[in-house]
């Protein structure tokens, strides 16, 4: 029997859900961990990894809209990373591990983080229906997301099609680095890090 490790931040400490695949499908899998203590709130959904500028900048705007509607803050991330996924394992390793992303989170304006397994049948869930879980499941009232954001097979979720849905979306610019015209991104921050181990590695072995 697969079992597939949910991983949700309550108020006092990090909660553990077993999922098991074997008995129910990806889609009421992803409902019954979204359902999980869900209020009405403002959301912000994206992969988060290392929480960097622009993921904080993000989070900030949700929480404050949260705090003038009297409304929850929660983070939707994905583990794995989707990239991970859809490569086959083949990439570059996560800029912090999920527990410090968590921490990350919360400490830019999370209530609370709803960490969302991530497998090629989720990938596969069309936007329209990952959309209704946030709305329906979660207690969603408006979605927070980058720019660039996309989700559901395909990425096909952009944020006009998910307003055709009728859903508050709220779009973030994107935080240009310091004397560059390249976004602060997590995979740029992913390759830069690679880029100095091997440096580092490099001069280690002469």
């Amino acid at each position: 029997m697969r079992t597939t490790h949910a991983i949700y931040e309550q108020a006092g400490g990090v909660a553990v859900a077993s999922l098991e695949r074997s008995s129910t499908t990806v889609e009421a899998d992803v409902r019954r961990l979204l359902s999980a203590d869900a209020v009405p709130c403002v959301v912000a959904v994206g992969t988060f990894d290392g929480v960097h500028r622009g993921h904080q900048a993000l989070l900030r705007a949700a929480a404050e809209a949260a705090r003038t509607q009297a409304l929850e803050c929660v983070a939707v991330t994905f583990s794995p990373r989707p990239d991970v996924v859809r490569a086959g394992g083949h990439a570059l390793p996560d800029i912090c591990p999920l527990e410090a992303r968590i921490r990350r989170l919360r400490r830019a304006g999370a209530d609370r983080v709803v960490v969302v397994p991530f497998s090629l049948e989720l990938a596969a869930v069309s936007y329209e229906v990952f959309a209704e879980m946030l709305t329906g499941c979660l207690q969603m009232r408006t979605l927070y997301v980058g720019a660039d954001f996309a989700f559901g097979a395909g990425r096909a979720g952009t944020p006009p099609r998910l307003r055709e849905l009728g859903i508050d979306v709220r779009t973030h610019p994107l935080v240009m680095a310091a004397d560059s015209d390249d976004k602060v991104s997590s995979t740029s921050i992913r390759r830069l890090i690679s880029l100095v181990h091997e440096g580092a590695m490099i001069t280690a072995v002469g």
